[in-house]
């Protein structure tokens, strides 16, 4: 399923499709992938048996951070196969794709899917690290049925006191519909939420101090997801290493 630098997968339930995110710090950037096996929804073992790995093409578009618009849509999305998914002597992300290249994003880390589309995260960019625009993180949405790709949101600016926040990482689809989204950025540590018309809002701060009163440090959300009967959120924080559980009328 491809050697890289992986960080989280969704799976397509009626397709077996698995979508991958590679977490790419320096240029090229990582690849937004995905594995079509041989035996879909084989089961248990099942993707042992191999299949193919490909890399998303957007035309026109080598790299996402110069999106900069909520909106923003891109149709006609191509898939181009990986030449070497073990990558044996080059990285894939630095593999001849041929004619129009593939298209990076710099730590590409949340990947989710809902209803008909998976969702992936872009946690942040930066023109002076190499990327083509500069973002405090970005979510979008791929409907492989229309091959279309939507900007959901873009996060920003870098400061704990506006919204919508910045560096998103994991995320979730809530049972009502909308994202949730885990922080992991600089300062304070929180659980955004995103409404199904764009708005972001602050559901949680992590108060777990891993620093002093005069130095504080919080530790990353991660892992956010709902129990099947959407009674209940549970989120991660990475240190000092707890789980909450969280009951609301979440449906709503």
């Amino acid at each position: 399923m491809g050697r890289f630098q992986h960080e989280a997968i969704a799976v397509d339930p009626e397709r077996g499709v698995v979508y991958e995110t590679e977490d790419a710090f320096e240029r090229p950037f990582g690849l937004f992938c995905r594995f079509l096996p041989d035996k879909p929804l084989g089961g248990t073992g099942s993707l042992r048996a191999g299949g193919r790995l490909q890399a998303m093409r957007v035309p026109g578009v080598p790299d996402l951070s110069s999106a900069q618009e909520t909106g923003a849509r891109f149709d006609g999305v191509e898939w181009v196969d990986v030449p070497d998914p073990p990558a044996a002597e080059t990285p894939i992300r630095l593999q001849d794709f041929g004619t129009g290249g593939v298209t990076h994003a710099q730590k590409l880390e949340g990947c989710y899917w809902g209803g008909r589309s998976v969702y992936f995260v872009s946690s942040f960019a930066r023109s002076a690290e190499g990327s083509a625009g500069d973002h405090h993180g970005q979510i979008w949405r791929y409907d492989p049925d229309r091959r279309r790709l939507t900007l959901v949101i873009v996060f920003g600016p870098d400061t704990d006191v506006q919204l919508p926040g910045e560096s998103p990482d994991n995320i979730c689809l809530a049972p009502g519909g909308g994202l949730m989204v885990c922080e992991d950025g600089g300062g304070a540590q929180h659980v955004y939420g995103v409404t199904r018309r764009g708005e972001v809002y602050a559901l949680a701060r992590n108060r777990q101090n891993r620093g002093t009163s005069q130095d504080p440090d919080w530790g990353e959300f991660a892992g956010v997801a709902f129990s099947p009967d959407g009674r209940t959120m549970y989120v991660n924080c990475y240190d000092p290493g707890t789980t909450f559980a969280v009951t609301g009328p979440w449906r709503r």
